[in-house]
């Protein structure tokens, strides 16, 4: 792989940056800028590689720029580079491991700079990335990503269509945090059934485990399989029951039930 010369703009902690981390980011990396000199050659020496500078205009010498900061600190930033007169057609910005639009980066691109955003998604046997933006940008920081690691293993870098993230921002609230407080209510439940300890974790990863496999698996309407049986025949009984001892969990799974009666792409159809 051809070279790519990397800045790095960074405020904040980033100790837990899954980005920074990368075994062979180190090696493509230039100036750092940060809030000051002292604290950009701290990150370079934490990061082992790149080396500290003072002021935006340091980053010339690097085609893409990296700009990993607090939300809260992205349009100061932003900012303070058109201020600093850095921006060329041939300098690019990636905003890195935010869930902030790419269109953030707008004022860059006005300049005549190409823009991106990356974002690390929750993974337990490898690194996720998605990236979004302009397509040359995307495809530059898909080619590092691929060569972070000395075998190419345990990274994947995705590919979003430009102006999309806001649909893998929903995609991953519903399956990394709506169930959640779903995993919890079964829990309390299974907990009062009897349930503890070891017993009870084992059948909830269970429970947790069929479904997913059997979504895998191609098992994707929503009430296929033998829990859709379990529904019919013994539904009002149990519906009786919970409706006495746990009124607000029955309500909560009617409601529920509803939902997911109607799959994303019915619900398209009946509202046209």
């Amino acid at each position: 792989m051809k070279k790519l010369t990397l800045g790095l703009v960074i405020e904040g902690n980033s100790t837990s940056s899954a980005l920074l981390r990368l075994p062979a980011l180190a090696a493509e990396l230039g100036p750092v800028k940060s809030s000051g000199l002292p604290t950009a050659r701290r990150v370079s020496n934490f990061l082992k590689g790149g080396y500290g500078v003072a002021s935006y205009s340091d980053l010339a010498s690097a085609r893409t720029i990296l700009i990993r900061v607090p939300d809260s600190a992205t349009d100061r930033v932003i900012s303070e580079i058109c201020d600093a007169g850095l921006v060329w057609p041939d300098h690019s910005f990636v905003l890195c491991e935010t869930w902030l639009p790419t269109e953030k980066l707008e004022p860059l691109r006005r300049l005549g700079a190409g823009i991106a955003s990356l974002v690390a998604l929750p993974s337990w046997s490898e690194k996720i990335f998605a990236l979004e933006g302009d397509v040359t940008v995307v495809r530059q920081m898909r080619r590092l990503l691929r060569h972070a690691t000395v075998d190419h293993a345990g990274i994947r870098a995705l590919e979003l269509r430009a102006g999309s993230k806001h649909l893998l921002f929903a995609a991953a609230a519903l399956c990394n945090a709506v169930p959640i407080p779903l995993l919890l209510a079964s829990q309390q439940l299974l907990r009062e059934s009897g349930l503890s300890g070891n017993q009870l974790l084992a059948l909830i990863e269970h429970m947790s485990n069929e479904m997913v496999a059997s979504f895998l698996k191609g098992a994707r309407a929503p009430w296929g399989g033998a829990f859709a049986d379990l529904l019919k025949t013994t539904r009002g009984d149990h519906w009786d029951h919970l409706d006495v001892t746990h009124p607000e969990t029955a309500a909560m799974l009617r409601q529920l039930l509803k939902l997911i009666q109607v799959s994303p792409k019915r619900a398209r159809v009946q509202s046209a």
